[in-house]
């Protein structure tokens, strides 16, 4: 097997491993109170079938496009997620839930567009670094940060603004230049954030899980609670007491899931895949020798750092280490949007470690 085929073996076969088992996970949900059929797993599992589905034909289309194709759609792809971002403040359209306006519904078609605009976001400037014109991809950048915190949705402006970040840095951008920016933007995100009593009220649920057993609290006893459980024996797929306790369990708090109702293994086996999905990514960075193509390290990183952001949150939330925030992990999560996203992700980045559209391909 040459380097080309073991980069693209890594990012697609651990992915579709932590599709298989999402869709288990969903799949193995008790049905809810809802109506025509919206409480059935079945609705939910359909759902999460098609978003892989959906999503793998994009992966295979962006692997197809190639880098060069991929890097003139970044800017029609970005005011494309941009748009849908800003939609959700409209009457009819945005969706409010949980103090905040991140979802839209636009007939049978619902979800949150952060995913599409992150994504975006990484593309554009990879792009912008193979055209000259950086300054301009970054007020869009910059903008697109602003829109995510506007929702207010300060996890995904957080995670846009990582792989913006890691876009530049990839790009060649000086590091020196971009720590001090970027400790600067997440202090003013997290001083925003605190303004909220959503926000206000996680975080004393996090310090206090005791005081707090009607609210947020009861959501990091629960979490503590599958954890403990999971270390002591595996519960068996569908059988674990979080899924019951634990509202949206098989989405925000997908891997405290697998380590109750798998045991350890279960959590080894995700935290490899995610292992090999970024062995993947370091390969397709070093598809390109040297720094010869910046915009394709660029891009590399961006994109990896937006795959890798809402894993690592989303791990940390489920250990305990962080308050509650509602971060998705991309593949294993019951969020169609984030998948369908990802799986296109995962196509750019195959595109970049096969040198699709490259002068010398």
């Amino acid at each position: 097997m040459n380097r080309r085929a073991l980069t693209v073996c890594l990012l697609v076969i651990p992915a579709f491993g932590l599709g298989v088992l999402g869709f288990l996970l969903v799949a193995a949900a008790p049905a809810r109170p809802g109506a025509a059929g919206l409480g059935s797993p079945a609705h939910f599992a359909a759902r999460q079938v098609i978003a892989i589905l959906v999503g793998a034909a994009l992966g295979l289309g962006a692997a197809r496009l190639g880098k060069r194709r991929l890097f003139a759609l970044a800017p029609l792809a970005f005011a494309a997620a941009l748009a849908l971002a800003l939609a959700v403040f409209l009457p009819k359209i945005g969706v409010r839930a949980a103090g905040a306006r991140r979802w839209v519904h636009l007939g049978p078609l619902s979800g949150s567009p952060a995913p599409f605009l992150v994504g975006a976001t990484a593309l554009l400037l990879a792009a912008a670094r193979a055209t000259g014109r950086l300054r301009l991809a970054i007020g869009a950048a910059l903008l697109a940060v602003l829109a995510l915190a506007a929702e207010p949705d300060f996890s995904a402006a957080a995670i846009a603004l990582l792989a913006a970040f890691a876009a530049l840095a990839g790009g060649g951008v000086a590091r020196r230049r971009l720590l001090p920016a970027a400790g600067l933007l997440l202090v003013v995100l997290a001083l925003g954030a605190t303004r909220f009593e959503y926000v206000d009220n996680r975080i004393r649920g996090f310090m206090a899980p005791q005081r707090d057993r009607h609210g947020k609290g009861f959501e990091v006893l629960a979490l503590a609670h599958a954890r403990a459980a999971g270390d002591a024996a595996a519960a068996g797929l569908g059988h674990g007491t979080a899924r019951r306790r634990l509202s949206s369990a098989a989405s925000d708090y997908a891997f405290a899931l697998v380590g109750e109702e798998l045991g350890r293994a279960g959590t080894l086996a995700v935290l490899g895949a995610w292992l090999a999905i970024g062995a993947g990514v370091v390969l397709a960075a070093r598809a390109q020798p040297g720094r010869a193509d910046p915009a394709a390290h660029a891009a590399v990183a961006g994109l990896g750092a937006a795959l890798a952001g809402p894993v690592a949150l989303h791990v940390a939330v489920c250990r305990g280490w962080l308050p509650i925030i509602g971060v998705t992990m991309p593949f294993l999560s019951y969020d169609p949007a984030l998948l369908v996203v990802s799986g296109a992700e995962l196509g750019a980045l195959a595109a970049i470690a096969l040198g699709a559209g490259s002068p010398a391909a």
